[in-house]
């Protein structure tokens, strides 16, 4: 008896220390659980014009319902000062108030630097120690049935996002007028009709003409400036340092169509000014790293304007100059990734995986045994463009026993010759028959190739999928040697861009 006495002594105190914590977990600074957030709101004579308002727009009957919602109410004070046009027009009064309620509870305890409330009108706005974006939480947390109710001492307006203020400054800055122009039409396969299974490949077959949108290139292959749960940090070149890296770049997109010049030389300016991540002033680097590797030097001497957006934040710039050797970079070709061959090699062609001794990693190659003279396997890229290059391939030679019981060994311990031959397959002059040596795992220079001509724009290039050619692509042909042991090779071929 004396146990079970204190069995329930101990019940009862664990109990206690339970409801302790679930209180603290729970604490608000005000309860009014009898009421709905427009019954707390009618009550306060501060909130006044925030009631007048939120019958006008309807809302109301919003804050009325059996949901959770947090309202980020202004004071009568500062919303008496809204500008007239906003408050009469009952569209642009309801998308300010939407920009103060959320569809989900948020109490003060909840809020730090990380934390983006979602609005009901799409919008993220941060929500950190007793602020509401710019807004101070004057009274907060109040508790009713259906919400919370924070008070704040400032108007929050819904600020466009980085692709509303592209698309808003179109005629203000060239750099956004040629990103907007950056559309295109494509099926959607969650909004096509399907047609048919293909028998074959058992891939869906969807009906011509269904699930078309328009898409931007940029917001499609950069980042998609438009999404409010992201952040961004987004910069526009003035026109004048716009024009300037357009000039930088047109030397390395020389076509015979200046247009498609001008566009490929815009192109790779746009694509690296769009970073992931919010950088404010106080935390803004003096570079930052764009989606494709690329430095993009950010001097604080030069932001002409900042603007500030619901997904981050946009500087406008009077220079910023990338290291060429980011923008032009070198282009590595997989030798396991061939485009064609000359002839039919199934059998002789083996994908290997093999390990450096020098680095202790493995990597991929493409080996042919005894394909014959003259064979050749072809390679394109679209990423080499008019300027000089220096050639270098990694190629191995080695010997290899067949496990499969037949006796079989492929390789050899003897070096052999293959060459690349460039632009065409009867092209001798460009780079010279090379010797592979046995167990070499280092690159070998091979000569120098200089592009003439990129006769294709790289944005539509950039909607495309996979190796294909085009009026810009670049074909090399890894070709074997008349003479014996007659043997392919390749790990990778690497062009080298001479930048002066």
């Amino acid at each position: 008896m004396r146990y079970g006495k204190y069995y329930w002594w101990l019940l009862l105190f664990t109990g206690f220390i339970a409801c302790k914590k679930w209180s603290d977990h729970t604490e608000v600074k005000e309860q009014a659980l009898n009421q709905d957030l427009m019954e707390q709101i009618s009550s306060r004579s501060n909130l006044s014009l925030f009631k007048t308002y939120l019958v006008k727009t309807g809302l109301d009957k919003e804050l009325t319902a059996s949901k959770n919602f947090t309202v980020f109410a202004p004071v009568d004070a500062v919303l008496k000062n809204l500008d007239a046009a906003v408050v009469n027009n009952t569209d642009s009064l309801r998308k300010v108030l939407l920009n103060h309620i959320a569809g989900q509870l948020y109490f003060t305890r909840m809020a730090n630097d990380s934390v983006r409330a979602y609005m009901l009108n799409g919008k993220r706005v941060f929500f950190y120690q007793q602020h509401f974006d710019d807004a101070n939480i004057t009274e907060g947390d109040i508790y009713v049935k259906n919400g919370v109710l924070q008070i704040i001492d400032k108007v929050v307006p819904p600020l466009p996002n980085a692709w509303q203020l592209i698309d808003s400054l179109q005629d203000v800055y060239a750099q956004n007028a040629y990103i907007a122009r950056l559309t295109y039409q494509k099926q959607d396969p969650t909004k096509a009709e399907v047609d048919s299974i293909n028998p074959i490949t058992g891939e869906i077959v969807y009906k011509p003409g269904t699930g078309i949108v328009t898409v931007n290139t940029f917001t499609d292959k950069v980042y998609n400036l438009d999404n409010e749960d992201s952040l961004y940090t987004y910069l526009v070149l003035d026109d004048n340092a716009y024009a300037t890296e357009k000039t930088r770049q047109k030397p390395f997109f020389k076509s015979t169509d200046a247009v498609i010049t001008e566009g490929n030389a815009a192109w790779n300016v746009v694509k690296d000014l769009a970073i992931k991540g919010l950088y404010s002033i106080d935390k803004l680097p003096d570079t930052l790293l764009s989606k494709f590797n690329v430095r993009v030097p950010v001097s604080k001497a030069n932001i002409v304007a900042t603007h500030k957006v619901s997904n981050g934040i946009v500087y406008v710039l009077s220079a910023s100059a990338s290291p060429m050797k980011d923008k032009i970079p070198e282009c590595i070709v997989q030798g396991e990734n061939p485009f064609a061959f000359k002839g039919d090699v199934i059998s002789k062609t083996f994908y290997r995986i093999r390990n450096n001794p020098n680095t202790g990693k493995s990597f991929n190659d493409m080996y042919i045994q005894s394909p014959g003279a003259s064979f050749y396997v072809e390679y394109i890229t679209n990423e080499v463009y008019t300027a000089k290059y220096k050639v270098y391939w990694v190629a191995l030679s080695d010997y290899t026993y067949r496990t499969d019981n037949d006796d079989y060994t492929y390789g050899t311990t003897t070096a052999f010759q293959q060459r690349l031959a460039m632009d065409s397959s009867a092209n001798a002059t460009s780079l010279p028959y090379t010797a592979v040596n046995p167990y070499t795992y280092t690159e070998t220079y091979l000569g120098e190739y200089t592009k003439g001509s990129y006769d294709f724009p790289i944005y539509i290039l950039n909607r495309l999928s996979g190796n294909v050619v085009t009026p810009a692509t670049v074909h090399m042909y890894l070709t074997a040697a008349a003479s014996t042991p007659n043997y392919l090779s390749l790990d990778y071929i690497k062009l080298v861009p001479v930048l002066e």
